[in-house]
């Protein structure tokens, strides 16, 4: 899954920044720009356009465009924000690469961020990108880009005078689909001594309630309705651990239903109910995109069980087998170390959230500082991060 590896690089690119208002064109360019590239459902125009009409009027993105001789080879939507924390100390602006530094805004949580562009020109549309920061006037202290995969691509761009930084580094699990269709026992095949007899477990344990099933709706007034009662199963669970869940954000649940609305009948933004029998198990909510389902969210129907009650778990292979079913070609699990993740996938990559900096005198005081006030190190070179390798698999 390429989703950011750098490929050949043939000729250099211009890149320019535009106030989203003087660019009527962006919808054209984007969707074509996304049938060329290996992109994420994020960096879609059904991910984009909704997030773009669900901004309040205050938060307006620029558009990062750049152009070869053949035409348009790069796109990406820059949020420019005053710094919040102990960054707020240093008077400084951060850019945000389709997020917006709200954290009530980015509960939508993004992943695989980047530029829209063609792997064989990534590395020249990040030079083109840093070659428009070194343009700007000089009162922005970092690029955010949240947990990526063109790590590789922003290193080999990476001009004189601009650094960057592995902030964070999460593995991102995912399921060979190809893999669960050929083997003759099916998903479990696929997967560790240690996870197949878990997993074997719980799946006895529902099994008593009747066939585990996964549906998933094409109907958008029906997508809703499942995802009011993921909403209320996902709140109950974290309320009573004592905190509220992603709804806690009202931005969440507005994007999210908007986009169910508009893409539920594509099957881009999906709600699964899985079942037991006549026992719910739960919702999950997926995006599907060119040939991959990516697991988002879920709401869990707790306490069916008196043993092995593990309604996430059992939907989860629920909707692997029906992603193998249906022809997909891989069941991501997106970012995250949880041990759920791990023992279900069958291989794994890094993503990282980096921040590009300048490399001045200002800008290493600043970086000192905040490393002080944060009594933390601002990251690790991206350079040193790209090259560090995984821990084995126990299994």
């Amino acid at each position: 899954m390429a989703l950011g590896r750098p490929a050949a690089d043939p000729q250099p690119l211009s890149g320019e920044l535009l106030p989203l208002e003087q660019c009527p064109w962006l919808a054209a360019e984007w969707m074509a720009l996304e049938r060329r590239a290996d992109c994420s459902p994020f960096s879609s125009w059904h991910w984009v356009s909704t997030w773009l009409e669900q901004l309040p009027p205050t938060v307006r993105p620029l558009v990062f465009r750049a152009h070869g001789s053949g035409g348009v080879e790069a796109l990406g939507l820059l949020v420019d924000a005053r710094e919040r924390g102990g960054g707020r100390v240093f008077g400084r602006r951060s850019l945000h690469l389709q997020e917006t530094g709200d954290a009530a805004l980015d509960e939508i949580t993004i992943e695989y961020a980047g530029l829209l562009a063609p792997d064989d020109r990534l590395e020249s549309a990040y030079r083109a990108l840093f070659a428009a920061l070194g343009r700007l006037p000089r009162d922005w202290r970092r690029l955010r880009l949240s947990t990526s995969a063109h790590g590789d691509a922003i290193a080999a761009a990476l001009p004189a005078g601009m650094q960057a930084a592995s902030v964070r580094a999460r593995p991102c699990y995912r399921v060979d689909l190809g893999a669960v269709r050929e083997a003759p026992g099916g998903y479990l095949e696929v997967l560790g001594r240690k996870s197949r007899g878990a997993l074997r477990q719980t799946l006895r344990a529902y099994g008593a309630l009747g066939e585990l099933r996964a549906e998933t709706t094409r109907d958008p007034v029906q997508a809703l309705a499942w995802f009011d009662a993921f909403e209320a199963l996902h709140t109950a669970y974290w309320q009573s651990r004592g905190v509220g869940g992603c709804f806690a954000s009202d931005f969440f649940g507005r994007f999210h239903r908007a986009l169910l609305a508009r893409t539920a009948a594509e099957g881009f933004a999906r709600m699964t109910r899985v079942t037991a029998g006549d026992t719910l198990v739960g919702y999950l909510y997926n995006l599907g995109w060119q040939g991959r389902l990516y697991y988002y969210n879920a709401g869990m129907n707790y306490g069916r069980l008196p043993r092995h009650d593990r309604p996430g778990i059992a939907s989860l292979y629920a909707a692997v087998m029906q992603a193998a079913a249906e022809g997909d070609q891989t069941f991501d699990f997106l970012a995250g170390d949880q041990e759920y993740k791990r023992r279900l996938s069958t291989g794994e990559s890094m993503l990282h959230s980096i921040d590009v900096r300048r490399d001045d005198m200002r800008a290493a005081v600043e970086r000192i500082g905040s490393g002080i006030i944060r009594r933390a190190a601002p990251g690790v070179p991206l350079a040193d991060a790209l090259a560090a390798v995984p821990a084995p698999s126990e299994e």
